[in-house]
This record gives C-alpha cells, sequence and structure tokens, in this order.
C-alpha cells in the first residue's frame, strides 16, 4: 500500500511538472508575440513557433513525465479532494515564469536593436528576431530543470538524476541551436547566423531564467518558513 501511494503521487507530481513546463512555455510564446504586435517590432515567424514548439514540447516533457519520486514524497500530507493539477503552487508558478519568459524575450530583442553587430536597419532586425526566437527556445528547456520543484532548489546533483531527462535536454538543445549554426539552415527557418558576441547574450539570458527563479523560490521559502 505504502508503495502504491508513493507511486501515485509521484505521477500526480510529474504530471504538474509536465504541465508546468508546457503552459509557462506557451504563455511565453503568447505573449511575446502579443508585446512584439503592439510595439511595431518583427514578429516571430509561424516556422519559428513551430519549431521551438516541436523541439521543446516532446522529449524534455516526456522526460518529465517520467521524473523518480522526490526524497520527500511520502513526508508531505494528502492532498485535499479539492486539489487539482494546478495546486500547489503551480498555477501561479505558471503565470509569474510565463511572464518572466517573456519579458527576457522582450529584453533580448530591444537589447540587440539597441547594439546591433550588423549596419543595416534590415539586418539588425533580423538579429534581433533571431536572438530573440534563441533565447526562448534555450530557455524554455532550461526551464524544464526549474519546474521539478515548484518550491525547492534546483542548484545541484538532483536536479540531475533523471538521465533520460539529461539526455532529452542536451539533444533538443543542439537540435534548437542547429537552425542557427548550420548555414544552409538560416534562410529556411528566417535566421541569421550569429557572431560568439550573439551567443553569449543568447545563452546569458536563457540561463538568468534558472538564477531568477531560483531567487524567487529562495523568498518564497523563507515568506512560507516565517508564515
Amino acid at each position: 500500500i505504502v508503495h502504491a501511494v508513493e507511486e501515485g503521487r509521484k505521477v500526480f507530481a510529474n504530471i504538474q511538472k509536465a504541465l508546468q513546463y508546457l503552459l509557462a512555455s506557451n504563455l511565453a510564446e503568447v505573449i511575446s508575440i502579443f508585446v512584439m504586435t503592439l510595439l511595431g517590432w518583427e514578429i516571430l515567424a509561424p516556422i519559428m513557433i513551430l519549431w521551438i514548439n516541436l523541439v521543446t514540447d516532446t522529449l524534455p516533457a516526456i522526460a518529465l513525465g517520467l521524473e523518480p519520486a522526490q526524497k520527500d514524497a511520502m513526508t508531505k500530507k494528502p492532498r485535499g479532494r479539492g486539489a487539482s493539477f494546478l495546486s500547489g503552487g503551480v498555477g501561479p508558478a505558471i503565470i509569474w515564469q510565463g511572464i518572466l519568459q517573456a519579458v527576457i524575450v522582450l529584453s533580448v530583442y530591444g537589447f540587440s536593436l539597441a547594439y546591433p553587430v550588423h549596419t543595416g536597419e534590415t539586418a539588425a532586425h533580423q538579429d534581433a528576431l533571431t536572438m530573440s526566437f534563441m533565447t526562448l527556445g534555450l530557455m524554455q528547456m532550461f526551464n524544464a530543470i526549474n519546474v521539478k520543484s515548484v518550491y525547492g532548489s534546483m542548484l545541484g546533483p538532483q536536479a540531475f538524476r533523471n538521465k533520460l531527462f539529461n539526455w532529452a535536454l542536451v539533444g533538443s538543445l543542439a537540435v534548437m541551436a542547429a537552425v542557427v549554426v548550420i548555414p544552409p539552415l538560416n534562410p529556411i527557418f528566417h535566421v541569421s547566423h550569429l557572431d560568439a558576441y550573439q551567443w553569449a547574450v543568447v545563452l546569458v539570458a536563457g540561463i538568468s531564467i534558472i538564477l531568477v527563479v531560483e531567487l524567487v523560490k529562495l523568498v518564497q521559502r523563507k515568506i512560507f518558513k516565517k508564515g
């Protein structure tokens, strides 16, 4: 009976993780495109959105659904009958993490326009669009690490216990970057070839989602502990 309860809690938690990951990612895409449209910026092309969804919504999401049970799974109080997949802080996390991702993507776009690498309005906008596209895709996959726990820290080896998730993340990151790294794919996805400086901006922006979310989680843990 104890093993069955633990397995049930694991399955429920993994569904929450996958749901939080997917909905936060989709919310970020909607907000980013909506704000880009309002500001009169070039918006992400349909093939870009389709590619991001194809890469990020498959292997990482599936791997999250196969996460091992958390060590404290059996020490938590039973869920009430009214509990849903959005309970336990998952619902609010979807909203604020989706908004956060959109803010980072838009910031990268604005930064690229303010400090262009290539001269010419067309080239500058193409670079900005490419950088925001890559930032959105990579950041969504980095956020898959965050959603393994709503409030717990994922800095450390506990984030990489699932070998399937590790390979899914590495593979998805490589496939996502390939459309920019491999020149023949550039015109298909309407992207430009980024230099080392631009890649550095993309990577810093993408990884920043982990640091910011960890900081928010730390504040949340302290607040809840006091309460």
